[in-house]
C-alpha cells in the first residue's frame, strides 16, 4: 500500500500510445526568439515569476503551497478552521499529508489566462547531460527532461510565458499523461505481457532481435514524445497526434492532460500497472547521480552474462528530472533542501504476470537504494512502496531537521489521539523496519537479504555497482 491514496502520475511510456511519433508533415516550427536548441541567458523573460495557472506541478518550479492563500480543515474532533499561508497550521499541511485534520477546501492565487512558449532540445546525446540542464536552466526555471540512460538520449522540455502578440497554436494539448487508443492497446498489452513474462530471456521471441525493439521504441517514443501534440486524422483511431516542439500555446492546454479510460494504467485493453519512484535531492549532486545511475545501466542491467546482454533495456518510461526551489513545508519532499531536483522513474508494467518480478527489476532495486541512502533522498509521500520509508538501514526522518518534530506538536496540538496518523508514519517514527517474509520483493514490501526473500529463479546478491546494497537477480539468465 502506498502512503496517499492517489497521486497524479505524469508518465510516458515507451511502447506507442497517444505520444506515438509517426513521420509525419508537420512539425511545428521554432517560435520567434527561441530556436530550437539554442541556449539563450539573456533572454529577458529569464528571471521573470511565472505561476502557471494549472493544477500541475509539472512546469511549476514550488509546489501547491507556493499559491494557496487559505485552506480549510477539521480536526478529529469536527472543528472546522481556517488558516492562511504563513499560519503554523498551514505550513504543517503543505506536504503533511493530513496527519492532524482533513483538508476541505482551499484558496489558490493563480494568474489570468496566458498563453506559454514551448521550447524542446530534442532527443539529444546524454553524454553532457548535466551541463547541458544548466544550459536549459539558464534559458528558463520551468525545465522538465526526459532521460533514458540505457540508450544514451534525453529530450529537454522548457516552457515560458510568451511575449504578447505571439502567434498561438490554438488546438496543441498536453500529452503528459499517457493515453492509448483501444486497437494500439488490444495490440500493446499483449506483447508487454509476453515481455515481461520471460524474466530470463529465454523464449524464441526474445532471441528474434534480443531487447532492440525496446530500446528503439523508447527513444522514438518515450524520448522523442513531444510535450505538446495537435490533433490528426489518425489521432482518435490510432492516437497518432501531430508534435509541438516549438511554439506558443494556451497555457492551460499544455499544463496537463486529463486522464479517463484510455489512461496507461487504466486501459482495459492495455492490462498495465504504473511503477513511479520518485525522489527529491540537492541539485549540487546531480552529476555524482548521473555517474550512478550510468553505472547501473553498464554493470547491473548490462553486466549479468546472459545472451544479448548488450542490448538491454529498462522497462517503457524514462527517468523524469525536475528542478525546484526550497519549500516552507516541514515534512514535504523539498524540505531542508537547499535547491532541490526531483526524480522520477517512471515505468509501465505489464499486470498479468503474477509470481513475476518486472523486468531487469533489480535494476529499480538498487537504483531505490542508491538514492534513499546513498543521496539522502527524500521519497515521494505519494509514490514509492512501503520498504522505501521503512528501509531499517535508512530511516528517513531526521534528514528532515526538525520536521518530524514539528509535526508531532502540530498533532499534540489538534490530534492527540492520532486519529488521522496511518500506520506507516507510526513506523517512521518509530524506526521500525519492514518485515522480512518469503517473496517479499515481489510484493515490493523489502529489500531482500536472503534467496527465500526473492521469487523463484531468483537469488538475493549485491548490485555490482553498489555491493552494500542487496537485490533479486536471476540465478542463471539463458
Amino acid at each position: 500500500m502506498r502512503l496517499a491514496t492517489a497521486a497524479l502520475l505524469a508518465a510516458l511510456v515507451g511502447l506507442a500510445s497517444a505520444q506515438l511519433q509517426l513521420p509525419l508533415p508537420r512539425i511545428e516550427g521554432p517560435a520567434p526568439g527561441f530556436p530550437a536548441g539554442v541556449p539563450q541567458p539573456n533572454n529577458p523573460l529569464a528571471n521573470k515569476p511565472y505561476i502557471i495557472p494549472s493544477l500541475s506541478a509539472n512546469q511549476y518550479r514550488g509546489t501547491y503551497c507556493d499559491w494557496a492563500l487559505e485552506v480549510t480543515w477539521v480536526d478529529a474532533a469536527g472543528t472546522i478552521h481556517r488558516s492562511t499561508r504563513g499560519d503554523p497550521e498551514a505550513t504543517a499541511l503543505c506536504g503533511g499529508i493530513g496527519l492532524f485534520g482533513a483538508i476541505t477546501e482551499f484558496k489558490l492565487q493563480v494568474t489570468p489566462a496566458s498563453t506559454t512558449r514551448l521550447s524542446t532540445w530534442y532527443v539529444r546525446n546524454d553524454d553532457n547531460i548535466v551541463e547541458d540542464v544548466n544550459k536549459m536552466l539558464a534559458i528558463t526555471p520551468h525545465l522538465v527532461v526526459m532521460w533514458r540512460p540505457d540508450i544514451g538520449k534525453y529530450t529537454g522540455h522548457m516552457q515560458r510565458p510568451a511575449a504578447p502578440g505571439s502567434p498561438v497554436i490554438k488546438d496543441a494539448v498536453s500529452n503528459v499523461i499517457p493515453q492509448f487508443a483501444p486497437l494500439t492497446a488490444s495490440m500493446l498489452g499483449p506483447g508487454l505481457r509476453s515481455w515481461q513474462g520471460d524474466p530470463f530471456n529465454k523464449e524464441l521471441t526474445y532471441y528474434t532481435s534480443y531487447d532492440r525493439v525496446s530500446c528503439t521504441a523508447a527513444m522514438t517514443n518515450a524520448v522523442g514524445a513531444a510535450w505538446a501534440t495537435r490533433p490528426s486524422p489518425a489521432t482518435e483511431t490510432l492516437g497518432v497526434s501531430i508534435p509541438v516542439l516549438e511554439g506558443v500555446a494556451p497555457t492551460n492546454q499544455i499544463i496537463s492532460t486529463e486522464c479517463g479510460d484510455r489512461c496507461a494504467w487504466l486501459s482495459k485493453d492495455m492490462q498495465a500497472t504504473a511503477l513511479d519512484v520518485e525522489f527529491a535531492f540537492e541539485k549540487a549532486r546531480l552529476e555524482e547521480i548521473v555517474k550512478d545511475i550510468r553505472s547501473l545501466i553498464k554493470k547491473d542491467l548490462r553486466g549479468l552474462p546472459g545472451w544479448g546482454k548488450d542490448t538491454r533495456c529498462l522497462l517503457p518510461g524514462y527517468y523524469v528530472l525536475r528542478f525546484g526551489q526550497t519549500a516552507d513545508s516541514h515534512v514535504g519532499m523539498a524540505a531542508n533542501i537547499k535547491e532541490p531536483v526531483y526524480i522520477q522513474q517512471q515505468m509501465l508494467a505489464s499486470a498479468n504476470t503474477p509470481g513475476i518480478p518486472t523486468r531487469y527489476e533489480w535494476v529499480q532495486e538498487a537504483y531505490e537504494q542508491m538514492m534513499l541512502c546513498k543521496y539522502n533522498g527524500h521519497p515521494h509521500f505519494g509514490k514509492n512502496w512501503d520498504r522505501t520509508f521503512t528501509n531499517p538501514r535508512c530511516p528517513i526522518m531526521d534528514r528532515y531537521a526538525d520536521g518530524f518534530a514539528k509535526m508531532a506538536e502540530m498533532q499534540a496540538k489538534h490530534d492527540p489521539n492520532r486519529t488521522f496518523e496511518p500506520q506507516l508514519w507510526t513506523r517512521m517514527v518509530e524506526k521500525k523496519g519492514y518485515v522480512l517474509a518469503p517473496r517479499c520483493q515481489l510484493t515490493r514490501t523489502c529489500y531482500c537479504e536472503q534467496d527465500i526473500h526473492c521469487a523463484e529463479g531468483f537469488s538475493c546478491r549485491p548490485s555490482p555497482t553498489f555491493p552494500e546494497f542487496l537485490t533479486c537477480q536471476p540465478t542463471v539468465m539463458n
